[in-house]
């Protein structure tokens, strides 16, 4: 079970409206424990969010109905909830993507509570309202756009909101989905049977199966397609992954051809915004 902590180190008012949610990257190295004490001492016109969080913790400092100063904009920071993804300057990369989605189940829980929709109205970054490289470690792992950002991010809350609506909940069904490899390889009742895999790490990018086909995936619109389609999201450890792959008798010159793809994804989509 995720640690949490739920403090109110500024009450400067509510928020005019709660318009959705902003994610942000720390560009630091410390822990939600760590941030509290902090942020405690601090002044906060230098700059709040209402959570901070990793995979093992999830810290609220300011109430979700109240202004937090995190998106440097006044209107903004009246009507939007701010998320820091923690320790973006010091964590693995599969550590800073269990942390990123931690940030998003909290995001899910928190638009589910205020009935507020999934999309790109809703689901923001920092960068949208002031000229910053935040979120920088998310940029450079989902695409290197605003728009490939989002739409994973979009894409994430999607899924942990089809789980449950709150974390808790989230994480015990999320826990209870193993991946069955078999029924990959056949079809039962000539339905079409697809998913969208990818590592921990992130570093082997995507890999579908369809019916026990195996292909390499260079767009991250590609995996929104497929899920859009009927298509399942299944995230396993970097060892899982090598082994599932093995499982499905690919031939060398196919193994490498889903490698050289999955490894391009990040620098297709940064070519696009160009």
């Amino acid at each position: 079970m995720v640690k949490k902590i739920n403090t109110v180190l500024m009450d400067v008012g509510p928020l005019i409206s709660i318009d959705g949610v902003v994610i942000h990257n720390d560009a630091g190295s410390g822990s939600p424990e760590r941030y509290v004490n902090w942020l405690a001492g601090r002044n906060k016109d230098l700059g709040i969010a209402h959570y901070y969080i990793t995979k093992d913790c999830i810290a609220r400092v300011i109430d979700t109905n109240l202004i937090g100063y995190h998106t440097g904009r006044w209107p903004s920071n009246q009507r939007y909830i701010g998320y820091e993804v923690c320790q973006s300057m010091s964590a693995s990369d599969a550590d800073f993507l269990a942390n990123e989605d931690m940030t998003l189940m909290q995001a899910a829980e928190d638009l589910l509570f205020y009935g507020l929709p999934i999309n790109g109205n809703t689901v923001r970054l920092h960068h949208e309202f002031v000229s910053t490289s935040c979120p920088h470690r998310s940029m450079a792992l989902h695409g290197n756009s605003t728009e490939s950002v989002k739409q994973y991010f979009i894409d994430r809350i999607k899924y942990f909101a089809s789980l449950g609506t709150t974390v808790d909940e989230m994480l015990a069904k999320q826990g209870q989905q193993p991946v069955d490899v078999a029924k990959t390889q056949q079809e039962e009742e000539g339905e079409e049977i697809m998913l969208m895999v990818r590592s921990k790490s992130g570093k082997q990018g995507y890999v579908g199966l369809v019916n026990g086909s195996a292909f390499g995936i260079g767009y991250i619109e590609t995996v929104s397609t497929f899920m859009k389609a009927g298509a399942k999201e299944v995230t396993l450890p970097d060892d899982d992954f090598n082994r599932l792959i093995e499982s499905q008798k690919i031939d060398e010159k196919t193994l490498v051809s889903i490698n050289e793809i999955s490894k391009k994804i990040s620098s297709q989509n940064a070519e696009k915004t160009k």
